[in-house]
């Protein structure tokens, strides 16, 4: 890894703070940012560490709130094309007599795990129809570094119809040649016995820097810049709203290394910023010097000469724990395993050139992965201790925002060839495309709207997204009944984990056919899928004061209220708080006076 120069910036903040529009004259005497952390390397830097401090503290939750905005991609369409490649991948192998009897394969950081659910899925079925015994001979790793999201995956047992097949596992993505098992605590070397390492949105998370070279002058005299990080409490007035701590006790506790102090900065995220700026750096003091000359001049090499008398400015996105993370896993693989990722960065020399900057999302962080970097150093089997790697790139990529790689050192024709059929990036935006145009289409024409759902289905038919977002418009804006309850069913049966807003749907379905118990059970099992689905709680308050259970109203209401962060339908929770909180004063007020008229034994 890096370890950059900490030094004063010399040069303006990279990124420009937006200019500020017209403001109460309090808000302009607000008081100035308070320093938490001066200049840091961006790997590094308090903004970093908490983003992954969230993960630690929420689980599974950072992604069923859409904190961290993944359930979009986990409908289905990337596991299913997976399982097909690696079911060609065994079939290529076991007719050349090259396939080990044990097939182990790995997924690293599983979030929610339904990537490796809905690939088992379609693994196990293709095995069945074309007679093959693959599936019994599985061992698959079901792994995240994030202790908490593998534990919640064993909660809800997530697993549980591949019983038998699946391990669940803590594994460091910057150490991936061994797993500690989380049934028994052993320690798993894995070193030489994967057949297959998938992973999505897992490079993006590991360490990153940016740095810019310039040369100048007539004789192209050459200067290299770091960036670096100074996190600032931006809103201090707004501190008290957040938390119970003082401006000082915030400085206090960014100061420490310790990550249970800092956990208790997590919730001030909303607050923090970033001042970013070039501190002078010299390559020639890191040990990946090199690699980042390299990058700078495959850069120059690609892009339009710079016009004479300019000054050329080259950014680097150096990758480096995307590098370090995949020449381990390239160790942990046989010899002719496959790496298939998918992430999100610039493919392309003028994509890559660029001011690239962290992602936020809720309280997570994020960086690009420099992919036309990282596609030529796999390549270089000098880098991988003589054992180079071959990059397939699916057709029809172009400038798509995500980008997937099926990464081997060995040949395997046939598996990239289904590689390159069933990654063809079209498929991708098509689906898409059709999503789009069916929610645009839900508030205008709603039969046309299902019709575009069923053609999103005939593309990708086990999405249970799809299938949830077409139950729910057949339910309330075509009044389908029947056929609402058989799309939101079936996507139910996919997902019933952590499809929270599909559950809520089944149940006022049960609602509107005064199935009340039943509405009650499906919306109870609406916020077990997501604890902050204030809708299912807002449903719930309604169920309590229809059965008469005044505290139950008052307690879903209360939460409903809690967790309806855009104030949706804070207004009828508040009507519903006041309307349960009366009639409970009520009974309790009746209640006491009943026991003081009560004399036990009076005759009637």
């Amino acid at each position: 890894m890096s370890d950059n120069p900490e030094t004063a910036p010399v040069e303006p903040a990279v990124v420009e703070p937006a200019q500020a529009e017209s403001e109460p004259a309090a808000e302009m005497q607000a008081p100035a940012p308070l320093v938490l952390e001066d200049w840091t390397p961006l790997h590094r830097c308090l903004d970093w560490q908490l983003g992954q401090l969230a993960f630690a503290q929420r689980g599974s939750q950072a992604f069923t709130s859409q904190q961290v905005p993944n359930l979009i991609n986990q409908g289905g369409l990337s596991a299913y094309r997976a399982a097909e490649v690696l079911f060609a991948n065994c079939v290529e192998l076991d007719q050349a007599g090259e396939l080990e009897q044990d097939i182990t394969c790995l997924e690293i950081a599983i979030g929610l795990g339904l990537f490796s659910l809905q690939l088992l899925d379609r693994f196990a079925a293709l095995c069945r129809e074309h007679g093959r015994d693959y599936y019994d001979r599985l061992t698959w790793y079901a792994s995240d570094g994030t202790l908490r999201m593998v534990q919640d995956a064993q909660k809800n047992a997530v697993f549980e119809r591949h019983a038998g097949r699946v391990v669940l596992a803590v594994v460091d993505a910057l150490d991936p040649t061994h797993l500690r098992r989380l049934d028994d605590g052993a320690t798993v070397e894995l070193t030489g016995r994967l057949r297959a390492i998938f992973h999505t949105y897992l490079l993006c998370v590991l360490p990153a820097n940016l740095f810019r070279r310039t040369r100048s002058g007539p004789d192209g005299a050459e200067s290299w810049g770091a960036v670096v990080a100074q996190t600032v409490l931006d809103k201090v007035a707004d501190l008290q709203l957040f938390a119970a701590l003082s401006p000082d006790q915030v400085q206090a506790l960014a100061q420490q290394r310790d990550p249970g102090a800092l956990a208790q900065l997590v919730p001030l995220y909303p607050l923090l910023d970033l001042v970013l700026a070039l501190a002078p750096f010299d390559p020639d003091s890191i040990g990946e010097g090199p690699e980042l000359r390299r990058i700078a001049e495959q850069l120059t090499a690609a892009l339009p000469a710079t016009p004479e008398g300019e000054d050329q400015y080259i950014w680097v996105l150096h990758s480096a724990g995307a590098q370090h993370s995949l020449a381990l896993q390239l160790q942990a693989l046989r010899p002719n395993g496959f790496v298939l990722y998918r992430d999100y960065g610039p493919a392309t020399a003028a994509r890559a050139n660029g001011n690239h900057l962290y992602q936020h999302y809720g309280a997570t962080t994020a960086a690009g992965i420099n992919h036309f970097a990282l596609d030529a150093w796999l390549q270089r089997s000098t880098e991988l201790g003589g054992r180079g790697a071959q990059v397939s790139v699916p057709p029809g990529e172009g400038e798509s925002s995500i980008k997937t790689r099926l990464v081997s050192p060995a040949a395997l024709p046939a598996t990239r060839a289904a590689f390159a059929l069933h990654f063809d990036q079209r498929a991708f935006e098509r689906l898409e495309a059709l999503m789009a145009q069916a929610r645009e289409l839900v508030g205008k024409d709603p039969r046309a709207a299902l019709e575009a759902y069923r053609q999103a289905l005939l593309v990708e038919r086990d999405n249970w997204l799809l299938l949830g977002e077409a139950g729910d418009v057949a339910l309330r804006r075509n009044r389908e009944v029947g056929l609402a309850q058989t799309l939101l069913t079936e996507a139910l049966r996919i997902n019933p984990w952590y499809a929270a807003g599909t559950w809520n749907s089944l149940g006022d379905l049960y609602w509107a056919a005064n199935e009340f118990a039943a509405a009650r059970q499906a919306y109870q099992r609406a916020v077990q899928a997501n604890p902050e689905h204030w809708q299912g709680y807002l449903n719930l308050a309604d169920c309590c004061l229809r059965e008469g259970d005044w505290a139950g109203a008052v307690e879903h209401a209360a939460q409903a209220l809690a967790r309806d962060a855009e104030g949706e339908q804070a207004e009828r929770a508040q009507k519903l708080l006041m309307l349960a909180a009366e009639r409970l004063g009520q009974q309790r007020q009746r209640a006491q006076v009943l026991r003081k008229q009560r004399q036990a034994g009076t005759a009637r």
